[in-house]
């Protein structure tokens, strides 16, 4: 029997490292970790911002703030606050519209948390993160309409976070604080101009004085007035409520401390007259537009209080009060009557000079002056035209600039890029937007 024949040995080729990456990617190892339903909603929150560019309009607005209130809790603390900031940066870029709305829909509770939780995280080690929230939070007050008596009404929202962010701005050396201290210097800056608000007065006398002229530049923002012949609802009927608009306490007590600040207690009886006079012309039946735009802050109410009672009163009843006011100037002129000579000559003469004539006519220059130049002006067939402006002189060929062997000349630098406040902001907008 013949031996078998050797067979030759197989060698199993080993497998290349692009093969063993495959394998590895196969059996998911490299696979991103698969998104809760909580953080795909914060996800979407997040992009539907950003891809409006960063801005929101009054329809959206109600929908993102329910959003955040009803799921933030959801998304954990990081992320909601991130969402909280991120929404009121938004809120900064949008229109006056979104800022009013923002307000009247108590945003700035959500507002006050975010700057209270951002100071505590300051007061600990995580600088970066809550540096963020409080420029964000900063951002957004310098936007909103709030004056002095706003800030007083929410001082419990915000008064108390940013006082306590202003503290450890003053007593805090580092490049965040230096960066944190602008804005916040800023904003008292700004506030500190205002008097102080009307239940922030420490005389009882003026107190009582101030408050019952914001309850009447209230009831002239509701359209009624008590005590009055407007008193009705039905003679000014309330302007319909919107989510731009302000709360009517609001409104009045800002409208207040600008009253206050241009009269103070050493004009306290134009003070009070001015008040009545407000809510006189606000409660008239045709100002509800009026109204409307100080709800708005269209009318910011500085410029309200420079309007006189001309001003403030609807079209009817200014044209009214101008034919009224014609009609009595028109009664009370007294025309000087001249006599005239009977052969129809224009010129006046002493009545008691010739006593062979008629009796004079009396006459009044201003009405025959007048009639005597209308009637020139319908004779004329060319109408005089006005002369011409001064025509533009041509003074040859410009001159050219000699510029001298050795003079240096400066090179015209180019046309500067963006600003850096803008670059930081949308920095911020960015980190925000990111996941924790």
């Amino acid at each position: 029997m013949e031996p078998s024949a050797k067979r030759p040995r197989i060698l199993e080729r080993g497998k290349t490292q692009d093969e063993e990456l495959d394998e590895l990617f196969d059996t998911g190892l490299f696979d991103e970790p698969a998104r809760s339903s909580e953080e795909t909603e914060r996800q979407q929150f997040c992009e539907r911002l950003v891809e409006d560019g960063f801005k929101i309009s009054e329809e959206e607005l109600p929908e993102l703030l329910a959003t955040v209130r009803d799921r933030g809790a959801a998304w954990g603390r990081s992320a909601n606050l991130r969402s909280l900031a991120l929404l009121a940066a938004c809120v900064a870029r949008s229109s006056r519209g979104v800022r009013i709305a923002f307000v009247a829909q108590e945003g700035l509770n959500e507002l006050g948390h975010v700057l209270k939780e951002a100071v505590t995280s300051l007061e600990s080690d995580q600088k970066e993160e809550a540096g963020m929230l409080a420029l964000a939070c900063l951002a957004c007050l310098k936007a909103l309409p709030l004056g002095r008596a706003a800030l007083w009404e929410h001082r419990q929202a915000i008064g108390k976070p940013f006082d306590q962010l202003h503290r450890w701005c003053g007593k805090t050396t580092t490049a965040l604080a230096a960066e944190l201290r602008a804005p916040t210097l800023e904003l008292c800056r700004r506030w500190r101009r205002q008097p102080k608000p009307a239940a922030q007065e420490q005389s009882l006398e003026d107190k009582a004085l101030r408050k019952r002229a914001v309850d009447l530049i209230s009831q002239g923002l509701q359209g009624v007035a008590r005590g009055s012949p407007l008193a009705s609802p039905m003679a000014s009927p309330l302007p319909p409520q919107s989510p731009a608009q302000l709360p009517n306490h609001l409104a009045a007590a800002e409208v207040e401390n600008a009253l206050w600040a241009r009269y103070g207690r050493n004009r306290a009886a134009e003070y009070r007259h001015h008040a009545r006079m407000l809510r006189t012309n606000l409660v008239l039946p045709g100002n509800a537009e009026l109204r409307a735009r100080i709800l708005s802050g269209d009318l910011r109410p500085e410029e309200l209080i420079l309007l006189d009672s001309d001003a403030l009163a609807p079209e009817e009843v200014r044209k009214k009060r101008e034919e009224q006011r014609a009609k009595a100037m028109k009664e009370s002129v007294v025309e000087e009557l001249v006599p005239r000579r009977p052969d129809g000559d224009n010129t006046f003469f002493d009545r008691g000079a010739d006593l062979n004539t008629a009796p004079a006519v009396w006459v009044s220059p201003s009405k025959d002056d007048g009639k005597e130049k209308e009637e020139a002006k319908d004779k004329e067939e060319v109408p005089r035209m006005l002369p011409p402006p001064t025509p533009f002189q041509h003074a040859g060929p410009t001159p050219r600039l000699e510029i001298k062997e050795g003079t240096e000349v400066l090179e015209v630098m180019p046309t500067p890029g963006p600003i850096q406040e803008d670059d930081d902001e949308m920095g911020v907008l960015r980190y925000l937007a990111s996941s924790p």
